[in-house]
């Protein structure tokens, strides 16, 4: 019985070539995949972090508005005098920032400049709007604890502990507050007085003190910013806030015992100068845009700020998004609430 030799069989050179192949293509498919994951990931985290930077904005915005008006224990703003001409809200001087109580809601609609003394142009987007805020500090302190390069407001009786006033001056003259509690001993305490100014500024970081090109690493990134009187300073607050529009609500009298703290009318892009001691209500429009630009995306939409009107994008690769909140002014609106 004969009995023939097996050979065992190779791949052949075809079955290597074929093999090496479909091994590049399953290699390509999972690098193109994860490729896509990687993309797809990126653009949701810009988006969630576009959608975060609007909601914080308006909740700033938000906080902020609903105590403008709040000046302490002092109730007698009725008793304000309207200013004749519009203050100026970058003024640090007393004789300035007394006579503007009477507006804690002051505003600049589409402005093309900036502020003389505390926004020059070059830090300011034309053509959005400027808000400015004015109360105190919720936290009461001691005279002999106030800084001496801060305004304060003080209420209280006079000696003669007939009268409920108000006076304000700096920290540093401790002696002329002079007014008492209801005790008629005790010096009453002081509440350091704020002026907030909201404006939308081309860049985050500048290099120097303006604006420019080179800005944000050669990226200007339009910020949303605050002046505070308490430091003279402009600070960022939010990345990627390209536009503010406002509209205002308004009461039908600046007296309060006149007034229902309802707005009474439809609401305004520009009060007269006579009706910001008016204002009980603000419908705030946010535009935000994302910090980096998305490859592939143009952006030809038109978006609704309100009563300015729509503003169309510039047809660039950054993605946007409107914001808008009612929000009332509840202190000068409460006092009117019956």
């Amino acid at each position: 019985m004969s009995h023939g030799r097996c050979y065992q069989q190779g791949t052949t050179l075809v079955e290597w070539m074929v093999s090496i192949t479909i091994g590049l293509i399953l290699v390509a498919g999972m690098a193109t995949l994860i490729a896509q994951q990687s993309i797809t990931q990126a653009e949701l985290e810009k988006s969630s972090r576009q959608i975060e930077n609007g909601r914080y904005a308006m909740h700033v915005l938000n906080e902020d508005i609903q105590l403008a008006g709040y000046y302490g224990e002092f109730s007698n703003v009725g008793g304000l005098t309207v200013p004749t001409a519009m203050p100026d809200p970058c003024a640090v001087a007393v004789s300035a920032i007394e006579p503007a109580m009477a507006f804690p809601v002051q505003g600049y609609d589409n402005l093309t400049t900036g502020l003389s003394t505390c926004i020059n142009a070059a830090n300011h987007v034309d053509g959005t709007d400027i808000l400015v805020l004015r109360r105190v500090e919720p936290v009461a302190v001691a005279i002999a604890s106030a800084a001496s390069a801060a305004v304060y407001l003080q209420s209280g009786l006079t000696s003669s502990g007939l009268e409920f006033v108000k006076k304000m001056d700096f920290g540093s003259n401790a002696t002329s507050f002079d007014l008492y509690k209801k005790d008629k001993t005790t010096l009453a305490p002081l509440r350091k007085f704020m002026v907030h100014i909201y404006f939308v500024s081309p860049c985050s970081v500048p290099v120097g003190t303006n604006c420019s090109g080179s800005a944000d690493g050669g990226k200007p990134i339009p910020t949303l910013k605050v002046w505070e009187s308490e430091t003279g300073n402009n600070t960022s607050l939010v990345e990627g806030i390209e536009n503010m529009q406002i509209d205002y609500g308004l009461d039908n009298s600046c007296d309060p015992n006149i007034g229902d703290g309802a707005p009474d009318g439809p609401f305004v892009t520009n009060p007269t100068l006579g009706d910001w001691c008016k204002v009980m209500a603000l419908r705030v429009h946010l535009l935000a845009r994302s910090n980096e630009s998305s490859a592939g995306y143009l952006d030809t939409k038109t978006y609704n700020l309100g009563l300015s009107g729509t503003t169309t994008a510039t047809n660039d690769h950054f993605k946007r998004r409107v914001f808008s909140q009612l929000i009332r002014v509840v202190n000068p609106s409460s006092r009117r609430d019956k």
